[in-house]
């Protein structure tokens, strides 16, 4: 049999491509397309998402929006929190992708395939095929699946794509091309990004500000095992209001040019 084939769609721009091509009928049909909404996506993401979300039904696609909870709100508790970065110049663990990402599509998927969200019996092995918008220059990212009945498929690895070629194939389809996606107060987020929000979205970057402002003491946020006191959403541990951006994006450019930065999220639900 066919797996049930999903697309963890993070509304950025790879994992726009393949729901794209999907709906065009350039790949395989997809059976769903499901995006786990964080409750701190930045607005220019919401835009794109409720546009191809609409666009996609149209064309007979199932779509389906989630949510795992709100990670503003819920991203500097234990177990859940997001990976601050520390006085001791480390991050902590990531525990945000799990409980506002995966496990949500997880539970859904299973529901979709009539198993209880949570509890066995599992869908048989390779019953489900993941697809995930990771493309040549990230193939690091590409990893297996941990669960049986789930297989991690990355179609723009096979068609040898890379990023860069990801926003000229919906231009030339005269489709909108969606920016990197990624939370408002994501600590993996470049200098460069930074300074686009600052510049761009000043409402967005004051609520980074004060949420990294906020959780600077935190004792709520497992230090796992470290003596840090204080916390960062900014990676050179300095705070997001006074850090010199414009530097650190030079250094950048030197360093990754259009790479991804030392810093990602491995799974490959964030950021696509």
């Amino acid at each position: 049999m066919e797996p049930y084939r999903v697309l963890s769609w993070g509304a950025g721009l790879q994992s726009t491509v393949l729901g794209e091509m999907s709906a065009r009928g350039d790949l395989p049909r997809l059976d769903a397309i499901i995006h786990a909404d964080t409750g701190w996506e930045r607005a220019a993401t919401i835009e794109m998402r409720d546009f191809y979300a609409a666009r996609w039904r149209a064309m007979g696609m199932q779509v389906e929006i989630i949510s795992g909870g709100n990670v503003r709100q819920e991203g500097a508790e234990a177990h859940l929190h997001i990976p601050f970065w520390t006085d001791t110049g480390a991050p902590m663990r990531r525990q945000c992708t799990r409980h506002f990402k995966i496990d949500p599509i997880r539970r859904l998927v299973r529901e979709l395939l009539g198993y209880d969200a949570r509890r066995p019996p599992h869908p048989e092995p390779g019953a489900v095929e993941l697809w995930m918008g990771i493309t040549m220059d990230e193939w690091t990212r590409a990893k297996a699946s941990r669960i049986k009945y789930m297989v991690h498929s990355f179609p723009l690895l096979g068609l040898k794509m890379y990023r860069e070629d990801c926003g000229p194939w919906l231009v030339e389809r005269d489709l909108p091309v969606p920016v990197k996606s990624a939370c408002v107060g994501c600590p993996y987020r470049r200098a460069s990004e930074w300074l686009e929000m600052r510049d761009q979205s000043p409402q967005e970057f004051s609520d980074a500000v004060e949420f990294d402002e906020q959780n600077r003491n935190n004792p709520l946020a497992e230090r796992d095992g470290s003596n840090a006191d204080e916390l960062y959403i900014w990676r050179e541990a300095e705070p997001l209001a006074t850090a010199d951006l414009e530097n650190a994006a030079l250094r950048e450019r030197r360093i990754y040019a259009d790479q991804m930065p030392m810093f990602a999220c491995e799974g490959g639900y964030c950021g696509v």
